[in-house]
């Protein structure tokens, strides 16, 4: 029987009621992601489960508004939020990140997006909607991040690293700028497999890059993502 929920140090998340399960992509994007001291308000487009939003509210003191297209997963969402900490500084919305109108502007936003395009669709609607970016394409969501976002504010994603130099040229066409960049590799030999990608409003420095193992030769977590994840994940 697939597992139903995923503890954390401070929270447990239920997926079983979800398209996309708590997987990898999900926790690096939440602990990779810095949220300034000052931030009001958050918003985490695709929210799922809820994880990344969690995962934020238990780093800072900003609300943090998490959307979802997909009913049931808000629901469960809101039901993983209320048994947290930080229950009164999260909400969660049905809501479809092509339409949505929010009524204040954010401080970040964080996403981790649909990413395969044109590809075989797989059994179920609600999964596709959380796997496929033909329901929520690329510069769709690079234009709405950027008209919701604050002067200075930053947009956060996790993508297929073959896919981050594009979505960094669209995100550049609209008026972005690349803050920092994180590699993801599952051993050391490997080819990059994920990107994550802070994209910023407004000048920059020379952006950052960096890149993280998350295990060693020998299959081991490395110490550089148990650094990263140790806040959150219990074995840490």
């Amino acid at each position: 029987m697939a597992k139903t929920h995923f503890d954390f140090k401070k929270f447990t998340i239920y997926h079983d009621k979800c398209a996309m399960k708590v997987g990898t992509d999900g926790v690096l994007l939440g602990a990779w992601t810095e949220v300034c001291p000052d931030s009001k308000y958050i918003l985490d487009i695709g929210t799922g489960s809820g994880l990344i939003a969690i995962m934020l509210a238990q780093k800072c003191n900003a609300y943090i508004i998490g959307i979802d297209i997909d009913e049931d997963a808000v629901n469960q969402a809101t039901d993983n939020g209320k048994k947290t900490p930080w229950s009164q500084r999260l909400h969660f919305e049905v809501e479809n990140a092509l339409t949505y109108i929010p009524q204040k502007k954010f401080d970040l936003i964080t996403c981790n997006p649909p990413f395969f395009t044109n590809s075989l669709q797989c059994p179920g609607e609600k999964r596709n909607y959380a796997r496929h970016s033909d329901v929520l394409p690329f510069d769709a969501l690079i234009a709405n991040a950027y008209t919701w976002l604050n002067d200075r504010a930053c947009f956060n994603v996790v993508l297929p690293a073959s896919s981050a130099d594009a979505f960094i040229q669209m995100a550049w066409e609209r008026g972005f700028n690349l803050h920092k960049r994180c590699m993801i590799h599952s051993l050391p030999e490997s080819m990059p497999k994920r990107a994550l990608l802070s994209l910023k409003k407004g000048s920059t420095p020379y952006p950052q890059t960096t890149r993280l193992m998350i295990r060693d030769r020998n299959g081991i977590y490395t110490e550089g993502f148990k650094r990263l994840t140790e806040e959150y994940y219990i074995h840490f």
